[in-house]
């Protein structure tokens, strides 16, 4: 499922990934918080550059980041993988 986050809040583009063990590529991410807190299945596909607490308390899913990532990535991650193609942050 592709999702265009060009415009959204944290909180609007959160609630599109409510569908936990689907496969989402999203667009046009720049600053979104938290994305993938908590998540627990499925790959997500970030094309941008998200936003602090990227897939904090990850549980299984798997991050792709093709950009750069902000501070606080996986913060107290249980299980999953987060890959970034870019700079980070404090991690």
């Amino acid at each position: 499922m592709k999702i265009d986050a060009t415009g959204l809040n944290f909180r609007q583009l959160n609630d599109l990934l409510r569908n936990k063990e689907a496969d989402y590529e999203i667009t046009g991410c720049l600053g979104q918080r938290f994305i993938a807190a908590g998540q627990s299945g499925g790959k997500l596909t970030i094309v941008g550059t998200p936003g602090n607490a990227l897939g904090a308390y990850l549980d299984s899913a798997r991050i792709i980041v093709e950009g750069n990532a902000q501070d606080a990535v996986g913060d107290t991650m249980n299980a999953g993988e987060i890959v970034i193609h870019g700079n980070i942050g404090d991690a």
